[in-house]
């Protein structure tokens, strides 16, 4: 007689706790490079593998007025549009969180208004520092690069130098947390008119300001991280130096002789300066 051999199968149901990546609701707050623990998701471990921006892509942030124009200055009470964007070889799926910032380290606060204009791919969250970021629906796209747009309403007074602080992952759409690409950029907008919460004077010790007269360069002996700007007697701007260096020389060989002013500013102070060019 023959023997019948059953084989019994048995199926036990496996859980897995599964991160989508890009984390494709958004990303938690507070990793888009901003202050004060400047952190991205591959700082904070969410993405893995390699190093910030170390993938050969490209990000950036620009700035537009009401006229089209590329601006790197904010006029209060006036609305900017911002396009954050990425691209990495033939990635299509990417992801982001950005950021406006003034201060620096445990100072620092969120300013302006950020007014979504793309409600369908991005959204807001946070408390007293609002993050824009995107949502599921804005992470594919047909290209090889991620854009995203969003109004700014600059502050009702000139608070000092706003900063964009923007992350991105540029993602290899295999649901793991490794073999991502984390870029980060920052773009700074300088106030116009008279800067208000910044403590002026001659006496300021934030910055001294060395050679003057001067015929090639100036120098410049710095407190902490500082915008420099560059005037006319007529207030036209000639040119803008963001440092984070103790000692900082800026070439004015290029320009014509006479009077200009100078403008130091930090995160809460701030110091000007004449000088001669001959």
């Amino acid at each position: 007689m023959k023997k019948i051999r059953f084989l019994l199968f048995v199926f036990t149901p496996c859980f897995i706790s599964l991160t989508v990546f890009t984390h494709k609701k958004g990303p938690p707050t507070g990793v888009a490079g901003e202050p004060p623990l400047a952190e991205n998701c591959a700082v904070s471990g969410c993405h893995t593998g390699s190093a910030v921006n170390s993938g050969g892509g490209t990000s950036a942030i620009v700035c537009k007025d009401s006229l089209n124009g590329l601006v790197t200055q904010y006029v209060p009470n006036h609305t900017y549009s911002i396009t954050l964007s990425i691209t990495e070889g033939i990635k299509t799926r990417y992801g982001f969180e950005a950021i406006v910032m003034k201060g620096a380290g445990a100072n620092a606060i969120s300013i302006g208004t950020i007014i979504l204009t793309q409600p369908n791919e991005t959204q807001l969250l946070g408390g007293s520092r609002i993050n824009i970021l995107h949502k599921l629906t804005g992470i594919d796209f047909t290209g090889n690069k991620g854009s995203w747009t969003f109004d700014w309403k600059a502050p009702s007074a000139n608070l000092g130098t706003a900063t964009i602080y923007a992350a991105f992952n540029a993602s290899n759409n295999d649901e793991e947390k490794t073999d991502d690409i984390i870029y980060e950029t920052k773009l700074n907008l300088l106030g116009t008119g008279p800067v208000v919460g910044i403590t002026p004077g001659l006496n300021a010790t934030i910055a001294s300001l060395f050679s003057n007269p001067t015929g090639t360069e100036l120098t410049f002996e710095l407190q902490s991280p500082s915008s420099i700007t560059i005037y006319t007697l007529n207030s036209k701007i000639i040119k803008t130096v963001n440092s984070s260096s103790l000692f900082e020389k800026i070439n004015i060989a290029d320009f014509p002789l006479g009077m200009y002013l100078v403008k130091v500013v930090t995160s809460d102070e701030m110091k000007s300066f004449k000088f001669i060019k001959f």
